[in-house]
């Protein structure tokens, strides 16, 4: 099987996702940091419990998202069996961390002390709805592609859709994020002067903004894409529609 269509592709290759990955795990961590020396840590049974909310859907719909989508890419030589299996934990995993965060947020809100409207800002529509988005796309993908059920013509047309809305999704929680963090900043006041909280705050927005760019173009460069021999199983199933 045939990796990539020339060395000088796989080195490019290897050195852009090296970078999506540390961006990404920078994300991760700037986001813990954040939440535990600026927002006072976590703790399901009081305020603190909105802190799971950031983290967790950071973790989920954006590091673990990403992951799932270059799988096909980065395990280029496995078999196809094997790498929708790992495509679909990762993906199981991003929406349990996701379910968690945002029970956390909404916990938050109902607590006697807060008692806080939910669903009324920009951000919670564009995070609710990309979560909902995320559930359709998976369960849509796994009757697709797991169980077969669809003639070899409708996986095939469906394929670039899921390529599309999967592409979507990602950019779409990254917006979200974007938006919650904006909006966590003004809620502690004092957000013109730029306090330390804020300062590292935006520079995570930054962050995930580069990590979303970098995952983007990954997934758009064609030659970064698995190429396999016309005769192996995982060439004909690229042309009943089965390739990512």
């Amino acid at each position: 099987i045939k990796s990539m269509a020339g060395d000088n592709s796989l080195k490019s290759f290897t050195v852009w996702v090296l970078v999506a990955l540390t961006t990404g795990a920078s994300a991760v961590v700037m986001t813990t940091v954040w939440l535990t020396k600026y927002l006072g840590g976590f703790d399901w049974n009081n305020e603190k419990v909105f802190n799971y909310h950031p983290l967790f859907m950071v973790i989920g719909m954006v590091f673990l998202y990403a992951n799932s989508a270059l799988v096909y890419r980065v395990f280029r030589n496995s078999r196809k069996p094997l790498l929708k299996s790992v495509h679909g934990i990762l993906h199981i995993l991003a929406l349990v961390f996701s379910i968690v965060g945002l029970v956390a947020v909404f916990k938050f809100h109902n607590l006697p002390t807060h008692n806080i409207p939910n669903m009324y800002s920009l951000h919670s529509w564009i995070g609710l709805a990309v979560v909902i988005l995320f559930c359709m796309q998976w369960v849509i993908a796994f009757v697709a592609f797991v169980f077969p059920t669809l003639s070899d013509s409708l996986r095939a047309s469906y394929l670039s859709m899921h390529r599309f809305w999967g592409a979507g999704i990602f950019v779409g929680s990254v917006a979200s994020c974007l938006l919650g963090l904006t909006e966590k900043n003004f809620f502690a006041g004092n957000y013109a002067k730029l306090p330390d909280a804020a300062k590292l705050s935006n520079c995570l927005g930054l962050v995930l903004s580069a990590y979303a760019i970098l995952i983007v173009y990954i997934l758009g460069r064609e030659d970064f894409r698995r190429l396999e021999s016309a005769t192996t199983p995982e060439r004909v199933e690229l042309r009943q529609g089965g390739d990512k």
